[in-house]
Formats: structure tokens, sequence, C-alpha cells
């Protein structure tokens, strides 16, 4: 491993949220003098403060803490399947499934133009020549809520996201590289259902960013594929570090999912750094400020 871009990786680390903990107490901007930062949107290290996070989990899950352990599934899919805040209020939480419902809600606000899917990432049709709200509702939906009691006997019996997200991964919409069923898993590990997750340390999904980012740790060709099993050695190595260190904040707050989320971040900073390409979207400090919503902000402070 490459000792000088992991300081560089942990870097990034503390200079983002350094700029999330200016924000959260009221500071003006700018929040950094790291001119990348300034200009480009990266997301925070830590997932729980995310803006859409924060949300859901005090107007979704953690208002319904005490519902059946399928309806909590189930719905934690149902948000991140469309991802939208504005969305999931119009909606409300699902402790009946009424397909028609939610397809013909889906389609009114396309028709009137109103923020729906998010653009956060990309929910393909995986090739289903139908709109995308009977695709979501009817194929990537419908399945888990049948499936929802089976999948929470699953989470509970093993208290381990890798193993439920094994079994999400299975069904349509939710597999591929498995990204769509660790957004839930990671979502259910602020959840009773998955709080207690034996491998929230040893475990993380790394998508295509996290592992350029390992390249880029390893001094290793960014395009050079890693196998799972390889990844996650890699990033745990690196939470070792991470823990053994001072040069991460917040120590008891890192997990795998921190570390696999930050490399893919660090990997945008990075080609920006290095003269390689840019991210999609500019920064604006004041747009972004936390000024305006900080007060209902019950997330920590990682």
């Amino acid at each position: 491993m490459n000792t000088e871009n992991l300081e560089r990786f942990f870097y990034w680390i503390n200079e983002r949220h350094a700029i999330y903990r200016k924000k959260v107490i009221g500071d003006p901007p700018p929040y950094t003098k790291d001119k990348i930062l300034q200009e480009y949107k990266f997301t925070n290290p830590f997932r729980e403060n995310d803006k859409v996070t924060i949300w859901m989990r005090q107007n979704w899950t953690n208002p319904n803490h005490n519902k059946p352990d399928g309806e909590i599934i189930f719905n934690c899919c149902l948000f991140r399947m469309v991802g939208t805040t504005e969305f999931a209020e119009a909606h409300g939480w699902a402790s009946k499934w009424d397909p028609e419902y939610t397809k013909q809600l889906i389609a009114e606000r396309l028709a009137k133009k109103l923020r729906t899917f998010t653009g956060a990432y990309i929910i393909t049709n995986q090739g289903l020549k139908l709109p995308k709200g009977e695709v979501v509702v009817d194929h990537f939906l419908t399945p888990i809520w049948e499936s929802k009691e089976k999948l929470a006997e699953i989470a509970t019996n093993t208290q381990s996201l890798q193993a439920l997200h094994h079994a999400m991964s299975a069904y349509r919409g939710w597999g591929g590289g498995g990204f769509m069923s660790y957004e839930v898993v990671t979502d259910l590990n602020y959840t009773r259902i998955l709080d207690e997750a034996t491998d929230r340390f040893t475990w993380a999904n790394a998508g295509p960013g996290a592992k350029r980012g390992l390249n880029r740790l390893y001094d290793r060709p960014l395009t050079k594929g890693l196998t799972a099993v390889q990844s996650n050695i890699e990033m745990k190595k690196v939470l070792d570090i991470a823990q053994g260190t001072r040069n991460v904040v917040s120590i008891e707050n890192v997990d795998m999912r921190t570390i696999e989320h930050s490399l893919c971040e660090w990997d945008k900073y990075e080609r920006v750094r290095l003269g390689q390409g840019t991210p999609r979207s500019k920064y604006d400090a004041h747009l972004n400020s936390l000024l305006n919503y900080n007060k209902t902000l019950e997330g920590p402070v990682a």
C-alpha cells in the first residue's frame, strides 16, 4: 500500500467531514481552503450524515420502528428504489401494498414534472419496455413485498449485513453489482433489525468507485479488476489502520461502509487533482448550507 496515497485518503475524510461539522454549527462559507472541495460536490464520508438519510431516519424508519420486520425492510426498499423525500412524503409508509396506487402516484408526479426519482443514482428498466413506474413497482418492489417475511427471517437469524445483501441481490432490480441492496442493508443497520450486525466492521460491498480507490492506494492500474474477497481484505486493512491511528475523525464511527464510500468519493477527488476528469456536480456553498435545516438535525455529528 502506498503510504502517501493512504495519507491523502485520510486527508480527504478529515477535510470533507470538517466541512460538514462547520455547516452544522452554522459557520459561514467557505468551509475549506481546499480548492477542489470548494468547487465540486462530494458526499459525506459518514452515510448517517447524508441529508436524505437523516430525513429517512427521522420521518420514515424511526417513527415506524415498532412495525413488523418485513414491513420495515420493504419500506426501506420502497424509499430507496424511488429515492426522494418528496415522493416518500406524498406516498407515505406502506403497511399494506397497493401497487396500482403507487404506479398511479408515480405517473401523476412525472406528468406534472414533480420531483419523483432521485438523480443520485440511476434505476434502469433492465431491458423491460414499460414505463419506469411499472418496472419499479411490478418487477422490483412487489417481489420484495411478497418475500418480506423470508428476508426478515434471514436478517434476524444471521444478524449479517452480507447475508441479507446476498439474499436481496437475487431479486430483479436489486442484484447486478448489488448497489441497491447495499443501500437498503445500510439503512437497516440504523434500525433495530440490523443495528447489532456482526459484520459492520468486516464487510462492505465495494462498488466500481471504491475499487478504483483501492487501486489508487495500491498503485495499480485503475481498471484492474478486484474480486469481492480481495476488496474486503484490502478495505479491512485500511479500516484497521484508521482505527489504530488518529488520522481519521470519530474513530468509533468509522466502519467498513465509511471506508468503502469514502474510497469512491476520494477517487473522484483524485481524478480532479491529477487532471483525469471532474465530478458531474459543482458545489454551491450557499445552496448547500445546513443553516436552514440543522435545527431539525438529530443525527450524530460524527
